[in-house]
């Protein structure tokens, strides 16, 4: 039974194996033969991920701690597959703060994800460190630390296991409902201009336990690389009330990788974009282009503030699952009394 409890946390979120009533044992199947055609006798578990991957900068690269001129407040809502029982959702929130005297950014980032069928929960909180080093008055450059601790629950009692499909009573397994404690660690840097942003970054370098069964089941390290550029269509520069801004994120985590890439297109306060999540070089299992969705996105921008939704739509076989919903809202305060004092302080175009 190791294999349906090596539990995902990720990209390819966990459908519940069996859930305790006839109309959705289809389910329990589905992840079964998935986890048997892609999993190679173990499940690889996967971090999560948002369409409006730069609406969760301390979630994508700890670099970006402090970017902002003064503080940020940022939060983030995902609801994947709607349509497929025990839709897996994933909520952040962050704060991050530019102490501009040290050249440093601070930040915190809480993190829920949550699979309905079998009550599996994933808490996790995160706290960042930055520090920014001027190249000249143009480019800026930053290099950025996270440790954090997170925390996996399931509730066993909504599962069915193998033994009970066959003999009908009480599951002879023996499993415990203790939660998974582990700490998690990461590294990135960042180098921008007031138009251009790149970074890279290394995630979950301690490999997390993920499975309730066995502790050789572990997360693999996800490294991304981003990059971004604003592109002012008024002639107004930094402070440009239309732009575009086309942008890309690579991750990669054990065997998968994927690339994102799209463009929102600023006509302040309207934002509107699309973007596409895949690697079409590339093929799947079924020999296939791989290529997973196409989103579109819009937004609003009103004073400090900024909601956008996005919905994914899906290409894979899972295209009849609703897709996902994605919702997040950012407050960055664009300018700030210490301003007066001449900051050296160079603003990340991804923000604004």
């Amino acid at each position: 039974m190791g294999l349906f409890l090596s539990l995902c946390c990720g990209k390819l979120p966990l459908v519940p194996f069996m859930q305790k009533t006839k109309k959705f044992r289809w389910a329990g199947w589905v992840f079964l033969i998935a986890s048997l055609v892609f999993g190679s006798q173990s499940v690889r578990a996967q971090d999560h991920q948002f369409t409006q991957f730069y609406a969760s900068p301390l979630y994508m690269n700890p670099a970006f701690a402090g970017t902002t001129p003064h503080f940020r407040f940022a939060a983030i809502y995902r609801n994947q597959w709607p349509n497929i029982p025990g839709a897996y959702q994933s909520m952040q929130a962050s704060l991050d703060y530019n102490w501009d005297y040290y050249d440093t950014g601070i930040g915190v980032l809480l993190s829920h994800n949550r699979v309905g069928g079998p009550g599996l929960v994933n808490t996790s909180a995160n706290f960042f460190y930055s520090y920014q080093i001027n190249i000249n008055r143009s480019w800026a450059a930053r290099l950025g630390l996270n440790a954090g601790i997170g925390f996996t629950s399931i509730d066993l009692n909504r599962l069915t296991f193998e033994d009970q499909l066959i003999n009908g009573g009480p599951t002879a397994e023996q499993l415990s409902q203790r939660p998974l404690i582990t700490p998690n660690f990461g590294v990135g840097g960042t180098i921008y201009s007031r138009q251009f942003w790149f970074g890279a970054a290394a995630h979950n370098l301690t490999r997390p336990q993920r499975s309730f069964l066995s502790p050789d089941e572990r997360q693999a390290i996800r490294f991304t690389v981003q990059t971004g550029v604003k592109i002012p269509l008024d002639g107004q520069g930094e402070d440009a009330k239309v732009s575009l801004s086309p942008a890309a994120l690579y991750q990669a985590q054990g065997i998968y990788d994927q690339l994102d890439l799209g463009v929102n297109f600023f006509y302040e306060p309207m934002i509107m974009g699309v973007w596409y999540r895949g690697i079409p070089i590339q093929q799947n299992i079924r020999g296939n282009p791989n290529q997973d969705m196409l989103a579109g996105l819009i937004g609003v921008k009103f004073g400090n503030w900024t909601v956008t939704y996005s919905y994914d739509i899906t290409f894979s076989s899972l295209n009849n699952s609703g897709g996902a919903h994605e919702v997040s809202l950012i407050y960055a305060p664009k300018y700030d009394q210490r301003r007066k004092r001449g900051t050296k302080h160079i603003n990340c175009p991804m923000f604004f």
